[in-house]
């Protein structure tokens, strides 16, 4: 388990670096665009999102699980990843007038079809991205990825500048995947070849179709909520709902996008079921103890980073930040079950319990989204903790894993994260001035939450101590 913790610990580092920059770039460009405009670029990632998971149809997913790079399953995917992207291309391409016309938005019209040109790049560089997961080489898709972030943001900054609106976000996600495209094949780790073996598209198909649909749902679920706000609402107050859900995602929804990364590539090593279990144990455990305090301190923290960071202008998004954090937090154990069942084959018991998730969801939404984008928010939190409830219910079942299993291993350490909460809370009544808030808590925080830690768990601050010094050594050599 060490081993791969410390891949897993040494992932994170990298990806938190990316991803604060990338929120950095985020800050100087809200300061700049409108509300309105970041409305905009909401309403189009929703049909490229969902465009994205047809793209992948799984088999991605399907060549991890299987640890397999074999050169006529790796060719088939990148020929039908490319072939689908097409497709969809122009089907968003002819689509988009009518699109604008419902959200009575004209230039979403020519905004989709720049956009989705993402589709057929992100196609292009999905193999070797795989590849590289596939070998747990984390590092240089790490790099990858800072890097692109970093020319495509400065790009994006630029075009704000000069007064181009939504179209200096559209150019930047366009930039960033050109970008990743260009340093992912720059580093030759695969030779395309345009093939479509029918034994081996069977045999993808087969692992790749549940995930695919599983994956639809949850897209479509999760996004469902920005399609209603675009047309219920204005495209403002989608801006603010998309720029509370920012701040989490980055801090809190960057873990679980590491864990999908590095823990599905891990466990698929795991033969033996009680080896699986102990794997998926330990890494909830760990995985509470580093996202409690980042929760807690975003919470504690929402208000004053809004009107700092952004200005005055985007305060109706304070409460979506701070009920979002803990929607991202429960989320990010979600990942665990999940993953726990991709790895002994079972994609298609996540799929059965991704239908009742997703009704789950929409009863949510269609409950709160009369009151409000704050309410929306409260449902999507209550639907995202029965969804967790529901998603133990077959590790449960399968690996002895279920949610009196996994909430005995919580317990202790949302305990603590309920002592930090009325802590940190208390010291902002005593420190008025925002700016000292966000250099005061957060420190204080860090101290804090070792203090308990220590008190409540030493155990688990010794093997975490342990375990930072090793990656420290580790990554000196």
């Amino acid at each position: 388990m060490s081993s791969k913790l410390l891949s897993y610990l040494w992932n994170s580092v990298e990806k938190f670096g990316s991803q604060i920059v990338r929120f950095a770039l985020g800050i100087i460009l809200a300061r700049i665009l409108s509300p309105r405009d970041y409305g905009l670029i909401g309403l189009l990632i929703v049909f490229t999102a969902v465009a994205q998971i047809f793209v992948d149809s799984g088999f991605s997913k399907a060549l991890i699980q299987r640890n397999d790079k074999n050169p006529k399953e790796v060719n088939t995917t990148f020929t039908f990843n490319l072939i689908i992207s097409l497709l969809l291309y122009l089907i968003l391409f002819f689509s988009a007038p009518a699109i604008a016309t419902f959200y009575e938005e004209e230039v979403l019209v020519s905004l989709l079809r720049v956009l989705a040109l993402t589709l057929i790049v992100n196609a292009l560089f999905a193999i070797p991205n795989t590849l590289l997961s596939i070998d747990l080489n984390f590092k240089r898709m790490a790099y990858i990825n800072f890097s692109a972030i970093i020319i495509s943001g400065i790009l994006a900054i630029y075009l704000a500048i000069k007064g181009f609106g939504v179209w200096a976000l559209v150019y930047q996600y366009l930039s960033k995947s050109i970008i990743t495209l260009v340093f992912f094949w720059s580093s030759k780790v695969w030779k395309p070849t345009i093939m479509l073996h029918k034994p081996s598209l069977k045999k993808l198909f087969s692992f790749g179709v549940n995930i695919t649909i599983s994956s639809l749902l949850n897209q479509i679920v999760g996004k469902f909520s920005w399609l209603i706000i675009g047309k219920s609402f204005s495209t403002a107050d989608l801006g603010y709902y998309n720029r509370g859900i920012q701040f989490p995602d980055t801090a809190i929804g960057t873990l679980g996008t590491v864990l999908d990364t590095v823990l599905l590539p891990n466990l698929a090593k795991t033969s033996d079921e009680e080896a699986l279990r102990k794997e998926v144990s330990n890494v909830l455990k760990y995985l509470s103890i580093i996202t409690i305090p980042i929760t807690v301190s975003l919470i504690v923290l929402a208000e004053p980073l809004i009107l700092v960071l952004l200005t005055s202008k985007w305060s109706p998004a304070i409460p979506i930040l701070q009920i979002f954090c803990l929607s991202r937090f429960v989320t990010n154990f979600s990942s665990l079950s999940i993953n726990a069942l991709y790895t002994i084959n079972k994609a298609n018991l996540v799929l059965r319990q991704q239908y009742l998730k997703m009704a789950v969801r929409i009863v949510s939404i269609l409950l709160t989204i009369r009151y409000g984008i704050v309410f929306l928010a409260l449902g999507e939190l209550i639907a995202v903790i029965i969804n967790f409830a529901i998603g133990t219910y077959y590790p449960g079942k399968l690996l002895k894993f279920g949610f009196l299993d996994q909430m005995r291993i919580l317990w202790p350490y949302l305990l603590i994260g309920a002592m930090e909460l009325i802590i940190l809370y208390g010291l902002t009544l005593l420190v008025t001035q925002p700016v000292a808030k966000l250099c005061v808590i957060p420190m204080f925080g860090i101290l804090l939450h070792l203090i308990l830690l220590y008190a409540v768990r030493r155990k688990d601050y010794e093997s975490l101590k342990s375990l930072i010094f090793k990656l420290i050594k580790k990554n000196e050599k």
